[in-house]
This record gives C-alpha cells, sequence and structure tokens, in this order.
C-alpha cells in the first residue's frame, strides 16, 4: 500500500491525489467488509478438522456458496449505488463496474484465504498473501510510467485483485479450497457470514474507509489534509497489514486452544503493544524524512503527529485480535457488537471532541476501538469459564 500511495502522490497533482486516496479509502473499505468471511472460513474449516469420524464430509455446505453470495449482493449494492458517490470521488462507469466485479472476487479469495488457515497451510497462504500486493504495485508502476491520469491509477489499483483467480488454475491447494465443507449448512453459514460482514463494516470504519471518514469530519478546507490522510494510512500500515492478513490464523490457533484463550489472548497483546510502540517511535524520529522522500516536499507531518498516530494504530490491533478470539469461541454476536461500538464511539469522538485536528484523529483511534476489546474480552471470559464448569 506504501509504494502504491508513493507512486501515486508522484504521478498526481496534490488534488487528484486527495481524489486518489479518498476513492482507496471507499473501495478499499468495502472490500474490508467482505474479508469477514475469511474469520468464518477459518473458524467453519477448523471445526470440520476436529471431527475425525465419517460425518465429517456430511456437515455442511461448500463454504465458497458464501461468499458468492454475500459479496455478490455488495457488489450489486455498489454498482447500484455508484451514481450517488461516484462523482464525489471522480469515479467513471468503466472504473465502477470493475470495483463492484473485484468485490465478489475479493470476498471468494478471502474466503479461500481462511480455508487454507484452516487447514494450517500456511505457506500457500503466504504466497497468495504476497502475490497480491506485488501483483498491485508491479501494475501500478507500468501505468504510472504510460497513462499516468486519475482514472488509470484507480483500475490500476483495483484491477490486479482478479489476478489471484489464476492461482485457481495452477496450484491444486486453491482449487481443493474452493471445494472445502463448513461444519454447519448454508442458513448457519450465510447467518454466521453476515454477522462477520456487520463487524468487518465496522473495522472498515476504522481502517480503509478511516480518511474518507476524517475529510467528513474535517471539511476540505482543513490544512494539509492530504498530509493527514496520508499520514494515517501509512501509520496503521506496519502493524494491521500483516495482522489483517493472518487473522485466519489466528482464529485457527484459538480454536485450538478450546480452554484459557484468555490467557491465549494475552501474549499475542503484549507483542502488539511492544510492537506498536516500537513503530511509533520510529515513526516520530524519521517519519517526517521518509515521507518527504516518499512523496514529496508537498507532504509533510510533525514527528509527535506520526508517531501518535503510529501507537493510536495499536488500540484497532488489539481489537482486531480480540475479535478473532471471539469468533474462535463461537460468540459471532459479541464479535460484532465489539467491533460496532468500537467504530462507533471512534467516529463519535472524530465529530464531537473540540480538539485540533490531528489530535482529535488520535485520540479518537486510541479510545474508542479499546471500549470495543473490553466487549470482546468479557464474551472470551465467559466462554471460558462456561468450559471450565
Amino acid at each position: 500500500m506504501v509504494a502504491v500511495t508513493a507512486v501515486a502522490a508522484r504521478v498526481l497533482n496534490e488534488s487528484d491525489y486527495t481524489q486518489f486516496l479518498v476513492y482507496w479509502s471507499l473501495l478499499f473499505g468495502v472490500l474490508q467488509i467482505v474479508t469477514g468471511v475469511q474469520n468464518e472460513s477459518a473458524r467453519a474449516t477448523s471445526e470440520v478438522l476436529l471431527v475425525t469420524d465419517d460425518r465429517a464430509p456430511h456437515l455442511g455446505t461448500r463454504i465458497i456458496a458464501m461468499p458468492l453470495i454475500l459479496a455478490g449482493v455488495l457488489g450489486v449494492v455498489v454498482a447500484i449505488s455508484g451514481p450517488l458517490w461516484a462523482r464525489h470521488v471522480s469515479v467513471g462507469v468503466v472504473v465502477l463496474m470493475v470495483s463492484a466485479i473485484v468485490v465478489v472476487s475479493y470476498g471468494c479469495e478471502f474466503a479461500v484465504f481462511g480455508v487454507l488457515a484452516g487447514r494450517h497451510q500456511w505457506g500457500t497462504l503466504a504466497f497468495l498473501n504476497a502475490l497480491g500486493p506485488t501483483v498491485r504495485i508491479s501494475g501500478v508502476v507500468a501505468v504510472a510510467f504510460l497513462i499516468p491520469t486519475l482514472k488509470s491509477m484507480q483500475l490500476a489499483a483495483v484491477l490486479p485483485e482478479l489476478f489471484w483467480l489464476a492461482t485457481i488454475l495452477a496450484l491444486w491447494r486453491v482449487r481443493s479450497a474452493t471445494l472445502a465443507i463448513s461444519d454447519v449448512p448454508l442458513n448457519k453459514l450465510l447467518a454466521n457470514g453476515v454477522r462477520a460482514m456487520f463487524a468487518a463494516s465496522a473495522s472498515a470504519v476504522l481502517l480503509n474507509a478511516f480518511p474518507a471518514i476524517v475529510r467528513l469530519a474535517l471539511g476540505d478546507n482543513t490544512a494539509g489534509l492530504a498530509s493527514l490522510l496520508l499520514g494515517i494510512q501509512l501509520t496503521r500500515a506496519p502493524l494491521m497489514m500483516p495482522l489483517v492478513a493472518f487473522q485466519g490464523l489466528a482464529v485457527a490457533g484459538f480454536v485450538a486452544a478450546r480452554r484459557n484463550r484468555l490467557r491465549a489472548l494475552m501474549k499475542p497483546f503484549g507483542a502488539v503493544v511492544a510492537l506498536g510502540a516500537l513503530v511509533a517511535v520510529s515513526a516520530a524520529l524519521i517519519g517526517p524524512l521518509l515521507m518527504r522522500l516518499l512523496f514529496g516536499a508537498n507532504y509533510e507531518l510533525p514527528g509527535i503527529v506520526l508517531g501518535g498516530l503510529a501507537f493510536a494504530a495499536v488500540s484497532i490491533a488489539l481489537l482486531t485480535l480480540s475479535g478473532t478470539a471471539a469468533i474462535a469461541v463461537g460468540d459471532h454476536r459479541s464479535f460484532m457488537m465489539g467491533w460496532i461500538i468500537g467504530a462507533a464511539v471512534t467516529v463519535v469522538l472524530l465529530f464531537v471532541v473540540p480538539i485540533p485536528a490531528a489530535s482529535r484523529v488520535i485520540m479518537a483511534v486510541l479510545v474508542g476501538p479499546l471500549v470495543g476489546v473490553a466487549v470482546h474480552v468479557a464474551a472470551i471470559r465467559r466462554s471460558d469459564h462456561v468450559l471450565v464448569a
């Protein structure tokens, strides 16, 4: 993501670049919603692996049916609602239709990621996670040299999300993952998937779509808005990109733990806080210099702001981890409510707290998600008590 935004900053003027960041934010906000199917796919696959008798092949339905139906509906919504929002971010018909198709593809891709995680096929999962960004940055760099316009850069950013389909033909493990069976029938699988996607909708508010919400809360006349939006995206990437990509691994690990999941959660919590502190200090010390080198002199933020934004992202990382544990204990309702409450508190703080723009963003992102973490932790504690009893 950093590479894509750096290339775009070099070839687009500041106005077009702001539009590109907002489009990127909105599109990947929608794509973040469909990533919810990854957690449910990983949980369903992990549970099937625990069934050792001959009932395993007959437990439920094809997992791939879930993203085809749910992401398909979301893709239709994106296409139909396009006229209401596309003109505000300079999105034409071609970009809009491609974006709608990508939503469906992305949902199926992340369902496959979940199956691979549930089956502990980490090598294939890591390869697929690396493939998408590699293809995307290659496409963006090529377009930046050949057709450096806003619409071409938008297409270059989104089209690579279809490339993973080629792996179905190339890798037998991916083909096998598309045929995986769930532990529940289709209606239950869809219900779980809907809850997971509602939670992912809230996570989209805190992650991919957050720059667009910040723009709405602060207004276009805020000084240095493009730099602040860029800083928000850059400072959360070191923690959130690997964590989101490997949520399936975390779900599978928590499912395997069976008991004392709250205790199992504390170790990754500590690691995330320690890593977040290191990233924050690094961002404060060298972030301004790197920002100027990568994006140009027009984009700069003080080190204290970059460090604050980086450390605030720790709260979102903790909410992501606690959510995976809630999914693992089968409490989809608490999983969903934790994300929704955390996102709601964040947005409310962003709009109502009367402090300077950068401080308001840092405070909202730091405090809001922790409320959602409390919801998840309470659910996990209840589950541990039931298992012990």
